[in-house]
């Protein structure tokens, strides 16, 4: 299978499909992945800097360390997945829904996760959080801030 990549360096993997496989420490700079079935795949420490996941399944996938600078997730089911450490600035999590994701320790610099479903996200020792946007966002008493950080005030302040 080939994942197409706006770079026009594409990946070749040894798979008939996208779900439950290794694609760690693989270059899918700008990959087009819209729609995709990624259900439990592992993306660790892989550069999805741009990429397109737009709508795509990736409940349940490993994102750890992974490049997701501006990145378009919007729509995305990122359920339970694991985001720490990630590199998580300017992306689009737009209408995603991430319960029970882990971002712990990511950079989410002027993220945007508006409208999204963050119940019971792990938003601890996250970087640039109080640039991230969070308009709109669902919430409930699992999902865990940093400390210092407000999001009620953070979601009023951006109305």
């Amino acid at each position: 299978m080939i994942i197409y990549c706006a770079t026009d360096i594409n990946v070749v993997i040894p798979f008939e499909h996208l779900n439950g496989i290794s694609l760690e420490n693989l270059n899918l700079h700008r990959a087009n992945l819209e729609d995709a079935d990624l259900t439990g795949s592992s993306f660790k420490n892989s550069n999805l800097r741009g990429a397109i996941l737009f709508n795509a399944k990736m409940n349940g996938c490993n994102l750890e360390s992974a490049n997701l600078i501006v990145a378009d997730l919007r729509n995305t089911d990122l359920s339970n997945a694991v985001l720490k450490n990630s590199t998580s600035i300017s992306t689009l999590f737009e209408n995603a829904n991430l319960q029970n994701a882990n971002f712990e320790g990511a950079n989410i610099e002027g993220a945007n996760f508006r409208n999204a479903n963050l119940k019971g996200a792990n938003f601890e020792y996250v970087l640039g959080i109080e640039n991230a946007i969070f308009e709109k966002a669902v919430f409930d008493t699992k999902t865990k801030w940093p400390e210092y950080f407000n999001v009620k005030n953070s979601s009023d302040e951006q109305k």
